[in-house]
C-alpha cells in the first residue's frame, strides 16, 4: 500500500482526491488546503482518521505517509516539490512541474539521486483519444505536413501564471508526445485584453524537425470553449475535438502528397491527390485522471517505467519559456537548445 497526502484542494483537487482514495493500493492519510472549508468538499472520500491542515509541512515530515500529491498554485510547485523529494517522498505534481526548465531538471535529479518517483501530471497523454491519434499518425497520416490546436474557454483567470503557462502546457506535451521531438524554434504574440498584468490570449507558431509547422491558441476570454487539435499529413488528416463526446477523433483519408522526382515534361513535381473516407474509431471511455494516477502508483510499487519525469517536463517548459522571449520580443522567433 502507498500512503499518500494530497496538497491543495482547489479547482482540480478534488478529482484527485477521489482517485486516489478509490485506488485499491492506496490509502489517503492526510489533505492540505490553507482554507479549511475545502475539507467538506472531499470528507465522503476520506477515512475518519485522515489528517486535515492549513500546513503542508506537516504532510512532508509526517512518517506517515510515503508520497504527495501537489495540486498547489504553479509559482509553489518548486519549493514543495523539492522539501517533499528531499523528504525521500515520491511526488505527483499537477502540471506545470514548475515555471523554469532549470528547475524541472534539478527536481529531475533529486528525484534520481533520492531514488523516488517524480510525475507530472500531463493527464491528456493519458487520454485513449490521443493515444488512437498517435497510432493514426504513425499509421496513415503518411509525411505530417503541420499541425493546429485550440484551447479556450471563458474565465478560470488565474493571478500566478498567465495563459500560456496555464493553458499552452497541455498542446505542447501532446504534439511533443504525438511527434516524439520537440520544437526548433518558437514565436509567439499575447494579449492583456483584461488590461491586467497577465497575458489572457497567446498565439504561438511552432516548428518542429522535418520542417514541421504547428500554431496554438490558448485563450481565458473566449466565449467558445474549445479543446481541438488537427494533423495534416500527406495521406491523411486526424481531428480531436475532446469536448465531442460521441466522436472525439476523426480521420479523414484524404490527401496530396508527390512521387519525390522532378518530372522534366512538365518541369513541376507530380502532386498526387488522394481521396477516402471519414472514420470515427471507437474510443474506450476511461478518466485520463484515474489511469495517470494507476500509472503512478505502478511506478512506485512495480517499479514500472515513468517517462513524464522531471526531464520530459522541462523540455516543455523550455518551449514555454522560449514564447514567453518572443512575446516580450514582439514575436520574434527563439531558437530552443537541446
Amino acid at each position: 500500500m502507498v500512503n499518500i497526502g494530497i496538497i491543495g484542494l482547489g479547482h482540480w483537487g478534488p478529482n484527485l482526491v477521489r482517485n486516489f482514495s478509490d485506488h485499491p493500493e492506496v490509502r489517503v492519510r492526510g489533505v492540505c488546503d490553507i482554507d479549511d472549508s475545502t475539507f467538506k468538499r472531499v470528507e465522503r472520500f476520506l477515512d475518519p482518521n485522515c489528517v486535515k491542515t492549513k500546513n503542508p509541512y506537516e504532510l512532508i515530515n509526517s512518517d506517515r505517509v510515503d508520497a504527495i500529491a501537489l495540486i498547489t498554485p504553479p509559482s509553489t510547485h518548486y519549493e514543495l516539490a523539492k522539501a517533499i523529494l528531499n523528504s525521500k517522498k515520491h511526488v505527483f505534481c499537477e502540471k506545470p512541474l514548475t515555471l523554469s526548465s532549470k528547475q524541472d531538471l534539478e527536481l529531475h535529479e533529486i528525484s534520481k539521486n533520492m531514488d523516488v518517483v517524480l510525475t507530472v501530471g500531463f493527464t491528456f497523454l493519458f487520454n485513449n483519444a490521443i493515444l488512437k491519434v498517435k497510432s493514426f499518425i504513425k499509421d496513415q497520416l503518411g509525411e505530417i505536413y503541420y499541425f493546429t490546436t485550440t484551447r479556450t474557454h471563458l474565465g478560470l483567470i488565474r493571478k500566478d501564471v498567465d495563459v500560456l503557462w496555464d493553458l499552452a502546457p497541455h498542446d505542447v506535451s501532446i504534439m511533443n508526445f504525438l511527434l516524439d521531438s520537440a520544437p526548433k524554434f518558437v514565436s509567439a504574440v499575447g494579449s492583456k485584453s483584461l488590461k491586467t498584468d497577465q497575458n489572457d490570449v497567446c498565439f504561438v507558431n511552432f516548428k518542429y524537425p522535418s520542417d514541421i509547422i504547428g500554431q496554438t491558441k490558448v485563450s481565458w476570454i473566449d466565449s467558445n470553449k474549445e479543446r481541438f487539435i488537427c494533423v495534416v499529413g500527406s495521406h491523411a488528416r486526424v481531428v480531436f475535438d475532446d469536448l465531442n463526446p460521441l466522436e472525439p477523433v476523426r480521420i479523414f483519408e484524404k490527401g496530396i502528397g508527390h512521387e519525390g522526382r522532378y518530372e522534366a515534361n512538365f518541369g513541376e513535381f507530380k502532386h498526387l491527390l488522394r481521396d477516402g473516407s471519414i472514420v470515427s474509431p471507437k474510443i474506450e471511455m476511461e478518466e485520463p485522471l484515474k489511469k495517470i494516477v494507476d500509472s503512478f502508483i505502478k511506478s512506485i510499487v512495480n517499479n514500472e517505467a515513468n517517462i513524464y519525469n522531471g526531464l520530459f517536463s522541462s523540455k516543455v517548459s523550455s518551449v514555454l519559456e522560449a514564447a514567453q522571449k518572443s512575446m516580450i520580443s514582439q514575436g520574434q522567433p527563439m531558437f530552443i537548445s537541446d
